[in-house]
Parts: structure tokens; C-alpha cells; sequence
């Protein structure tokens, strides 16, 4: 079987694309050069796909949505974006044979409009994530948060407050990736000597694999399934995970065995004075957090599920 994915970003070339050559399915993407209406029907004439994949979805719907009426080819769609985008997820959806959604409360929604869906939460692939060599770069951290400050999620910019702040207040060695984190606009920001600019995703893996502790937020707290897909790709590097507790974290992991989660200025204190006075502590959590994903969150399960929902 082969399938051709419409985008190119770092969750298909290094998580869901994997997942299916795993299963032994032949597989391609779109780049971004190529992400036109004329482009994309050259390549669908070339590989001959027996499915068509999108993620996301605002600006692909300009070249995807003419390629599937022209071609008719099958369709899925994963709604990444859910539950804030759940219009632009129901009007993919109708031009889909499966649609799949990280957040399992939205399969209600999908459902009473005859869609088929599937929750398939974010997940990670072991042949990229993986624990690399510790880089002198990084290695000296006691944190780091890689991440953009986005000002429109409410609970994300109170765990700002609680989950990066107390490390810049108690003088840690601290490092902050990402855009806007000086920008006076926001609710939350920092000095700019806490900021280090963008990190391409092919350095966050280093990164996660050698600073002390990894800082995670989320800008959804209540579904069971929905978080960060950062949760995920930390973990398969074996990084120690300092996250704002959330409906998903919790269900997926258990605090202080896989991560460490907090709700509070006072209990993350706590948390940074124990472990990063405990290295041994640390590389327990971290090495319990990475064996857990690599038995039930790889894309190569994530995969599983989908080929039963298509019947195959």
C-alpha cells in the first residue's frame, strides 16, 4: 500500500510517516515547494497513492481539496489541531474517509455528523527520538523550555508563571527557545537573557537528551488524551520532563515514575530543589518515562489502530 502525505512538518517526517513505512507501507510527502494544486497531481500521478494524508489543515486546503475531487483518491485527515479548530476538523472530515483526532472528546462531535473518526493522540518514532550524546551545550542546564509564548491560551499562560518562572526567580541555569518571550505585549514574559532565539527541531533532540530537566506547558489542561506533543518526544530521549498537570498527563503517566507534573509555584520549587539534587532520581524517572512510550506511544501503534479503522 502506499500513502502520500501533504505536508511535510516535523510530527509526519519524523513521527507519522515512520509509523506507516513500519507497517510496510510505501510512503512520500509534499514539500513545500511543491504544495500546489499542478504539483501535487504530477506526484500523485507518479506514486499512485492508495491514500492521501493531511494534518493540520488552513493553508493545505487550497491545493488538497481540488486534488481530492479531481482524483477521488482517499482521504485522512488528522485533526492536530482539536478541539480549538473543530470547524476547520468537520469541514475536512467531509472529505474524509477516516478522520483522527488527538482529543477524545471531540469523537461526539465527529460522530453526529456520520464522520468516521479515531483518537490518535501525539506519539513518538524510537528511530528519532532516541537518547543522543549529551552536548556541552546543554548538558550544564539545570532547564530548558523550547516552545513559542503564545498569549491565547489562558491555562498555558498561568503554567508560565508556575512551571518557567520560579527556575529564573531561584537563579538556575535556565534556557529559553521559541518566539515572543520578551515581548512586553504578552502576559508573561522574560528577560531577554533567558532567551536563546529559535531551535530548529533537529537540535531539540540533543537538547532534550542533556539538559537536567525539560519544562513542558500545554494549551489544553482538560481533555483525557489531547497535551503537548513535546510530552512524547522528550520522553523517547530519555529527558527528565517538568510538566503543568493536565487531564492528559495524568492519564497517560503516573507523576514521579514516567515525569514529574506540578499545579504550583511552591510545588515546583520542591520538585527542582529534589531532583536537581538527585541525578540518580532523575535518570530513574526519565529512563521509566522513555521505557513507557516505547510500549505504547511510537506512531508505529498510532498506525496499528488506524489500519483497523480502515480495515486493513
Amino acid at each position: 500500500m502506499r500513502i502520500l502525505f501533504t505536508n511535510p512538518p516535523p510530527i509526519i517526517k519524523y513521527g507519522m510517516e515512520l509509523g506507516f513505512q513500519k507497517h510496510g507501507w510505501e510512503t512520500a510527502r509534499i514539500e513545500i515547494p511543491e504544495q500546489n494544486e499542478q504539483a501535487v497531481l504530477k506526484k500523485v500521478e507518479e506514486f499512485k497513492p492508495d491514500y492521501l494524508f493531511t494534518e493540520g489543515g488552513v493553508e493545505t486546503k487550497r491545493f488538497v481539496f481540488p486534488v481530492l475531487e479531481k482524483t477521488g483518491i482517499p482521504h485522512i485527515f488528522w485533526a492536530i489541531e482539536d478541539p480549538i479548530a473543530s470547524g476547520l476538523g468537520m469541514e475536512w472530515a467531509a472529505r474524509s474517509v477516516l478522520t483522527l483526532t488527538p482529543c477524545i472528546e471531540m469523537i461526539p462531535v465527529y460522530e453526529k455528523s456520520k464522520h468516521k473518526v479515531l483518537c490518535v493522540p501525539f506519539a513518538m518514532d524510537p528511530d528519532y527520538y532516541y537518547k543522543r550524546s549529551p552536548s556541552d551545550k546543554y548538558r550544564e542546564l539545570d532547564a530548558i523550555h523550547i516552545g513559542n509564548n503564545y498569549n491565547v491560551f489562558p491555562k498555558r499562560c498561568e503554567a508560565y508563571q508556575y512551571i518557567i518562572q520560579p527556575f529564573i526567580d531561584m537563579g538556575k541555569r535556565i534556557e529559553i527557545y521559541g518566539w515572543d518571550w520578551t515581548n512586553p505585549r504578552h502576559q508573561f514574559n522574560v528577560d531577554q537573557k533567558h532567551v536563546k532565539g529559535y531551535m530548529a527541531h533537529e537540535e531539540s533532540v540533543v537538547a532534550y537528551s542533556s539538559a537536567k530537566i525539560v519544562l513542558g506547558v500545554h494549551s489544553i489542561v482538560d481533555s483525557e488524551t489531547m497535551q503537548s506533543m513535546r510530552t512524547f518526544e522528550v520522553l523517547g530521549c530519555a529527558g527528565f520532563f517538568l510538566t503543568q498537570h493536565t487531564k492528559a498527563v495524568e492519564s497517560m503517566f503516573e507523576n514521579h515514575k514516567h515525569l514529574a507534573w506540578s499545579s504550583s509555584y511552591e510545588e515546583t520549587v520542591e520538585i527542582m530543589d529534589f531532583y536537581l539534587n538527585n541525578q540518580a532520581a532523575r535518570e530513574r524517572v526519565a529512563l521509566a518515562g522513555q521505557k513507557l512510550v516505547l510500549e505504547k506511544h511510537t506512531y508505529q501503534h498510532r498506525v496499528a489502530d488506524i489500519l483497523q479503522a480502515l480495515d486493513l
